[in-house]
């Protein structure tokens, strides 16, 4: 099942920038299925198919897995969600973010109306240094556009919070604008070790970010509860960034759930059920 199937989609064109707002429908599915649909995905992206076969048999009530199997797994679990049956082992921010990054992932990919030819995804864990993702696309006339992506999320610890995306939307514009260049140039190191066929393009990335040629973009990503999503998001996508709006290059995306923090421990005690 596809993540954005667990979402209702409404998508906004302006004249310098489009966004999508995904929010979970729990009339369609309840929230408890949706974080084990993720956490499915994010296991079979992170391990071979083996080792993602015995989890997923695991998780499903088959026999326990071995301690030998079960270490391999951890080795690849830990980091990101720490020991299973011991909350405090991760960071509690550190694991909404790396949930938020996986979610704008798999969310992205799927409703993309734009050919993915290469993708760098999240990191292994949400503080790995560098940029968030970077996504390089096919367009139309054959052209190849890269995106890079700046991911956060967004959760109220407390009933007296009114912190909104908005704030957050601006925090995601300064920091990509801030930080554009060393991202870019981790990943062009990257790229022309990982796919020979791209390496002149990931070559070029800073250069053409600089320059701001058709061929670079940029998208922001919020990750949130429902409750916090403000008002005229993305409102001042194209002041931020004007150097990418002839032709339109800036994509904004929401995703929300009805309470992020709780969703974000769904997914981890699904991870754990596994193991």
């Amino acid at each position: 099942m596809n993540i954005n199937d667990f979402f209702e989609l409404v998508e906004t064109e302006e004249k310098t920038h489009k966004w999508t707002l995904a929010c979970h429908d729990g009339e369609l599915s309840p929230i408890d299925e949706l974080a084990r649909v993720l956490a499915i995905k994010i296991m079979e992206h992170r391990l071979k198919p083996r080792l993602f076969q015995a989890w997923e048999s695991r998780l499903n009530g088959g026999e326990p897995i071995s301690e030998k199997t079960k270490a391999t797994i951890m080795a690849f679990t830990k980091p990101a969600f720490g020991n299973p049956g011991e909350p405090d082992s991760i960071n509690i921010e550190h694991l909404e973010g790396l949930v938020s990054q996986y979610l704008w992932y798999f969310v992205c990919k799927e409703i993309s109306d734009e050919t993915i030819v290469r993708e760098i995804p999240p990191g292994f864990k949400s503080t790995d240094p560098g940029g968030d993702a970077l996504m390089i696309h096919r367009l139309g006339d054959g052209h190849l556009r890269f995106r890079l992506w700046e991911i956060k999320k967004l959760v109220r610890r407390n009933e007296d919070a009114t912190a909104s995306t908005n704030s957050t939307i601006s925090r995601a514009y300064e920091q990509l604008r801030s930080n554009a260049l060393e991202y870019l140039a981790r990943y062009t190191s990257i790229g022309q070790e990982l796919d020979p066929e791209l390496s002149d393009f990931f070559g070029n990335l800073v250069e053409m970010w600089l320059d701001a040629t058709p061929e670079a973009s940029a998208g922001v990503s919020i990750n949130t509860s429902e409750v916090c999503i403000g008002p005229n998001s993305f409102n001042d996508f194209g002041e931020k960034f004007p150097e990418f709006i002839e032709p339109v290059r800036l994509l904004g995306m929401i995703t929300a759930v009805e309470d992020f923090g709780l969703f974000s421990i769904k997914v981890q005690e699904f991870v754990w059920k596994g193991l």
